[in-house]
């Protein structure tokens, strides 16, 4: 009896789970520090790579893949415009609806398209669209080439002597870089047709009224704000969506976390460039 009561002492001695370290805050703070920093890297290290391919094509126009190209503009701007024009279209919808009660109460009916005009222009459609591209393409963008890396086709494309930068990551961050733009212009154009709806029947605002309000008060500035700003969050967008595809471990489970990083990476790096386009414009007086 004695022997079995030992034996189960040193049983549950063994079982006994080591005591869990306590790390101090600074350890704390330190490694997802060290962790973002060490993201940031990783994207501003294929940012370099391509600007460098780009300036090579420059050098030497032939060697810009054409064809996948164009089939990426295609996939990444016109079949977006469906999504992008529905959504924009009830921003204005919503935008107006919720100005115009304000509006209202003091007689201001008219104030409510120089608002939703620049509004839009400036701020809604630009990061509304970059965000619906952010959940879009830059998935997309990481789920190829996620997938091209776990059946090694970008080891192939390396084997045959080419550039996975080349082939693979340059055509898709020209083609978003050219497509966000124009769906940037469509949100615009949406947006104020979905404001012009609601300003008639709500605000007694005919469209011929809200058209004459709107060239009056609306400058081509705001316009042009909006649009320069959507290079940019391609930009970004592209290079964290191939980044993190070209990266990405060798498994399925590495592949979906990637693409749900892609994701909440871009949408946030969307929203500080955005807040530093507005900090940056009103120091420039724009």
């Amino acid at each position: 009896m004695r022997a079995f009561s030992n034996r189960c002492a040193r049983t549950s001695t063994l079982a006994a789970p080591p005591p869990t370290p306590h790390s101090g805050w600074l350890v704390r703070i330190g490694l997802p520090t060290a962790a973002l920093g060490s993201l940031l890297l990783g994207h501003l290290n294929y940012l370099g790579l391509t600007a460098a391919a780009a300036a090579e094509v420059l050098a030497h126009p032939r060697r810009l893949r054409l064809r996948e190209t164009t089939v990426q503009l295609e996939q990444t701007g016109l079949n977006a415009i469906p999504v992008v024009a529905l959504v924009t279209l009830l921003i204005g919808v919503v935008v107006t609806y919720l100005l115009g009660l304000q509006a209202e109460k003091y007689g201001a009916n008219i104030f409510v398209v120089d608002g939703v005009g620049i509004g839009a222009t400036r701020e809604f459609a630009p990061i509304i669209v970059a965000i619906i591209v952010a959940g879009r393409s830059g998935a997309a963008f990481t789920a190829q080439l996620g997938s091209m890396r776990l059946t090694e086709e970008t080891d192939a494309i390396r084997t045959l002597g080419l550039s996975p930068v080349q082939v693979l990551v340059l055509p898709r961050v020209l083609a978003l870089m050219v497509a966000l733009p124009l769906l940037v212009f469509v949100g615009d154009v949406m947006s104020l047709l979905g404001a012009m709806a609601v300003a008639g029947p709500m605000l007694d605002i005919t469209p011929v009224a809200f058209l004459a309000r709107l060239r009056e008060e609306l400058a081509l500035r705001h316009v042009f704000v909006g649009l320069v700003k959507a290079p940019v969050f391609a930009l970004v967008i592209a290079v964290i969506g191939v980044r993190m595809g070209m990266t990405v471990g060798r498994d399925t489970r590495a592949l979906g976390a990637a693409t749900t990083s892609t994701v909440v990476q871009s949408i946030v790096a969307v929203i500080l460039l955005d807040a530093a386009f507005a900090v940056v414009l009103q120091g420039l007086g724009l």
